[in-house]
């Protein structure tokens, strides 16, 4: 299929053209990458609703737990020798109400990452047919290629992410404990420089995802290179992009946001004997708006990745064209 000029991603681009292009890119497909994906982002939606569910349910645990320990005194010499055992209940209601929320959060990740496998078998189509086709069937099957890529590529980051944070964290800590502001300044410092070392990684990572004639450790060997010249490029592309998801999900996570700060400030009510304000429903109706807010999220963050898509061609095609005119000027 011959692709357009303007949607190419081998084409440079600056920064304003690349984000524009990018956002255009996925607005004009919205239907067909909608279809794609909506199945994936569904159960995405719905994890993350339980997942908020919890931390509500967790913080209300939280409140009353401070409540009765503040209150144990006298309890407990009310209760004789069934203190100890209602001592215990609240810490093992909140240690189920972790371990519940650490299997949400792992269940979310994964399916998360299912989610983004098929933006980067969209986004992969594109770069090979010139086009975003529209999906046959009503619930498009996952990508295993796809899924692969994407789980390999989310261990690097994980374990990069990992290793800045505990270069960050041991010196943090050790200045904290014994008061030393030239450890605390270092951990900051190594905090920035983790972060401008990590940014050039998001230009091999969105070539791998894209690419399905490329091998790994090759592309992110000679592509991190590529993209720490070009750092400047990545940041400014990531930053504006970054900086209006971030305001739109603020909107989007209003309407949660009260939710749970409405049923936190019931459930501290009822403790000194206030009647619920919360109607029988509200955890139902609670669970549909995080829902709901969670779904338009994961098509805010979707948008995301187009851009640095355009991002990734333009770098490619300057190193291409930067070879070939060296290439020529080694012939004279």
């Amino acid at each position: 299929m011959k692709q357009d000029f303007e949607e190419t991603p081998l084409k440079i681009r600056s920064a304003r053209r690349t984000i524009a292009d990018g956002l255009h890119l996925y607005t004009g497909n919205f239907r067909r990458i909608f279809r794609a994906t909506w199945a994936p982002a569904l159960v995405c939606a719905v994890v993350t609703a339980f997942y908020y569910q919890m931390s509500a349910a967790a913080m209300s645990q939280l409140v009353q737990t401070a409540a009765q320990v503040a209150m144990a005194p006298a309890a407990q010499a009310g209760m004789g020798a069934a203190a100890p055992q209602a001592a215990m209940a609240p810490a093992a209601a909140t240690m189920q109400q972790i371990i519940m929320q650490s299997a949400l959060s792992l269940l979310s990740a994964i399916v998360t990452l299912v989610l983004m496998s098929y933006v980067f078998r969209i986004l992969a189509t594109h770069r090979a047919e010139g086009a975003i086709p529209y999906p046959t069937r009503l619930v498009t099957r996952p990508d295993g290629p796809a899924l692969v890529r994407s789980l390999l590529v989310a261990v690097v980051w994980v374990a990069v992410t990992m290793v800045v944070t505990v270069a960050v964290a041991v010196p943090f800590t050790i200045g904290a404990m014994r008061q030393s502001l030239t450890l605390v300044i270092l951990a900051f410092v190594l905090m920035v420089v983790g972060l401008v070392f990590m940014l050039p990684l998001v230009y091999p990572t969105m070539r791998y995802l894209t690419t399905t004639d490329t091998r790994f450790f090759r592309i992110m060997g000679s592509g991190y290179s590529q993209g720490l010249r070009h750092w400047g490029y990545i940041f400014s592309v990531l930053f504006v992009v970054a900086l209006i998801a971030s305001i739109i999900l603020m909107v989007t996570t209003l309407p949660a946001i009260i939710l749970l700060l409405a049923h936190m400030r019931s459930q501290a009510g009822a403790l000194i004997g206030d009647p619920l304000g919360m109607p029988s429903y509200m955890s139902w109706l609670s669970l549909l708006v995080y829902t709901l807010a969670a779904f338009i999220q994961a098509y805010v963050i979707l948008a995301a990745f187009f851009p640095a898509y355009y991002m990734a061609g333009s770098i490619e095609q300057q190193e291409l064209s930067k070879a070939q005119a060296m290439t020529t000027s080694n012939d004279f």
